[in-house]
């Protein structure tokens, strides 16, 4: 990678060794709002109109190098394209992957929908096209990966950073998005997009950035699976954890992250599955770095999981110390404490601040206002200035 860094980081350096000395370092989840004439093409994609290629590439690439300059300037030291180019974190790959076709399978009613209507009501809005698996999962445009991995490699070429990551989508979460209407089994049809989708991880590493796996299927019980016990539902997460080690098969770890998270969307989570009740199945994927959710009303409290559960030798944590659901910017110094509570039980050299989750998750969406995002991580860069002198000079 031709980024410069803070530091003497050399490329396919792991994530160990861009950690400072006496400081944390910041990062985010990916998605960041797309500029207006990007997010209409994004859409018109999405629909399937005809869409000039030259122009559109000239967008992201013009969209990217301002997005990173931006991290840059707000002083995140482990950047990302924003997900520019993609309509969203997880349907991206409809304009990459055959395989998949329109169908009327309606969404599951979530257990939040139920047990408040009148809210599912006013958040669900339009409903989501939706698509399902109905042939064999198989690559029509890699191209577009490796125009993600130019545009990103170009944009930060220029600028001195700790490490640049870029997110890719999970074999489970593909599995919930695109029900299976073609293989013999769930088990097989996760097999075929592990296999699928190792491509476009392999690509991610070999160009030297991270690669981030966003994996909100091994958290989202009661969204995508309301009706199965806790039992079958940590069934479901170790078969998608199995998927995903196999998916990275060969990748060295400490070039993987992995972001698990109960949805980007802000909701009751009254029945949401505690971080404890699945802890010791996420540890069991083969990453270098775990982002989980530790903002929230609903998630704040679990920092004290990590008293108990013991990170795997090697591991970082990635908590989220901001909210992407609020229009509230956190002060820095809620921040601040919200990094060493973490620090107090994992160590400070083990901690990276995060954010919960991605801001614009979907290119349209408008639950926290561009400006406020970049507000809440100038918070989270301040916050963890503020906390650093205090967690070193206590060594």
């Amino acid at each position: 990678m031709s980024a410069k860094v803070r530091g003497a980081r050399a490329p396919g350096a792991t994530l160990a060794e861009v950690m400072p000395q006496e400081r944390l370092l910041t990062t985010h989840t990916g998605s960041l709002a797309r500029p207006a004439e990007l997010r209409e093409l994004l859409f018109a994609r999405d629909r399937g109109e005809v869409v000039d290629r030259a122009h559109f590439d000239r967008l992201v690439q013009q969209a990217v190098r301002e997005c990173v300059r931006t991290q840059v300037d707000v002083g995140l030291d482990i950047v990302n394209d924003g997900e520019m180019s993609k309509i969203s974190f997880a349907n991206y790959v409809r304009q990459r992957l055959a395989g998949f076709a329109e169908q009327g399978e309606p969404l599951p009613v979530s257990i939040d929908a139920r047990e408040f209507p009148d809210w599912a009501t006013r958040w669900t809005g339009t409903a989501m096209r939706r698509y399902a698996c109905t042939a064999p999962v198989t690559w029509t445009d890699f191209s577009a990966v490796e125009s993600d991995i130019a545009n990103l490699r170009d944009a930060s070429a220029d600028h001195h950073v700790a490490d640049v990551f870029l997110t890719a989508v999970s074999p489970g979460t593909l599995a919930n998005f695109f029900p299976n209407h073609y293989y013999g089994s769930r088990e097989a049809y996760l097999e075929a997009l592990a296999d699928v989708m190792r491509r476009e991880y392999r690509a991610i590493v070999d160009a030297g950035f991270l690669l981030q796996l966003d994996c909100p299927d091994l958290a989202l019980h009661d969204i995508w699976f309301p009706d199965l016990s806790r039992s079958e539902f940590r069934t479901i997460v170790a078969q998608n954890v199995a998927a995903l080690n196999r998916a990275i098969e060969g990748l060295p770890t400490q070039r993987v992250r992995m972001h698990v998270c109960w949805g980007a969307g802000e909701r009751p989570l009254i029945q949401a599955v505690p971080l404890a009740a699945i802890v010791d199945l996420l540890l069991q994927a083969r990453v270098g770095a775990l982002s989980i959710v530790g903002a929230n009303g609903r998630h704040e409290h679990e920092w004290r999981v990590w008293h108990d559960v013991k990170l795997p030798d090697g591991m970082l944590l990635i908590p989220g110390v901001v909210d992407n659901t609020s229009n509230i910017v956190e002060h820095p110094e809620v921040v601040a404490e919200r990094l060493m509570r973490y620090a107090s039980v994992v160590g400070k050299d083990r901690v990276i601040g995060g954010v919960d989750c991605g801001f614009a998750t979907g290119a349209g969406s408008t639950q926290v206002d561009g400006k406020v995002a970049w507000a809440k991580l100038r918070s989270l860069v301040e916050g963890a200035r503020l906390a650093s002198p205090q967690l070193w000079a206590a060594a």
